[in-house]
């Protein structure tokens, strides 16, 4: 992937300027919209969202401030980038090899296999999910913040996939969900997608009726797409591959930057 490439974006200034004025509170940039319109989203035929984890992200494990400084402290010209790598002690902050660090963590996400499971034997919460990836090119632009969580992070049975930009509140999620509209159990799996991209908006509707899913596209909810899958049974847990999470998560990555110059948008300049 070649993350050099500047993509314009609408409202890119306003997006992840939001991003990043928000690390002095506790929570994910839109966690509290996104936990709203999945309220709202209960009441539909499909409940969507109801059991997703990035509605209920309960803390962050890294220092979103001191991501914000490590960009902030170098030359206008030095492209640096700031990780953070679930299972990994601390943040890595690299000024010699900032793409490569950067690409490192975008095709751990890219190559995972979409897999997640429903195993009542494998309740428990994973204290280490959370992935982070932020940089800032040699010309000031940033790319990122993304945001990936993955495995088991609540009470529940169910793994997760979930990239998300937290600049522009952008993400693609792939979980379980427990119990359906009326409180039914129920353990479907759920695809979560929201983006402003008319194409693939298209495509994940296109996709989601490829799979013989269950589509939730109500106009009130815009940007927010969703599909409903039946899992298979493999080895006797339930089971779900995405086939498209390569696709989504690409599309979330290479929209996940700001053509406006670093300095400019934090007042940094001359």
């Amino acid at each position: 992937m070649n993350i050099k490439k500047i993509i314009p974006l609408s409202l890119a200034t306003l997006s992840v300027m939001g991003a990043f004025t928000a690390c002095s509170d506790n929570k994910v940039v839109g966690a509290d919209e996104q936990a709203n319109t999945m309220a709202e989203l209960s009441s539909s035929s499909v409940e969507l969202g109801s059991s997703s984890s990035s509605s209920s992200l309960q803390e962050w494990k890294f220092d979103r401030e001191d991501a914000l400084a490590a960009l902030r402290s170098v030359r206008r010209e030095t492209a640096i980038t700031y990780t953070y790598m679930a299972g990994d002690p601390a943040e890595q902050i690299d000024t010699v090899n900032a793409y490569e660090s950067f690409d490192r963590v975008v095709q751990i996400i890219l190559n995972k296999d979409g897999s997640i499971i429903f195993d009542e034997n494998a309740r428990g919460y994973d204290n280490d999910y959370q992935t982070y990836a932020l940089m800032k090119d040699e010309e000031g632009f940033v790319h990122g913040g993304l945001l990936f969580e993955h495995g088991f992070k609540n009470v529940e049975p169910g793994s997760s996939l979930e990239l998300t930009c937290t600049g522009l509140d952008h993400w693609y999620d792939v979980y379980f969900r427990f119990v359906d509209v009326s409180g039914v159990p129920d353990s479907a799996a759920i695809k979560y997608f929201r983006s402003t991209d008319s194409m693939m908006r298209e495509q994940f509707r296109q996709d989601c009726a490829l799979e013989n899913g269950e589509l939730t596209d109500d106009p009130k909810f815009y940007p927010d797409l969703g599909c409903r899958i039946d899992p298979k049974l493999v080895d006797g847990v339930l089971t779900y591959k995405d086939p498209y999470w390569k696709k989504y998560a690409t599309h979330i990555v290479e929209g996940c930057v700001t053509t406006q110059n670093f300095d400019e948008l934090f007042g940094l300049g001359d």
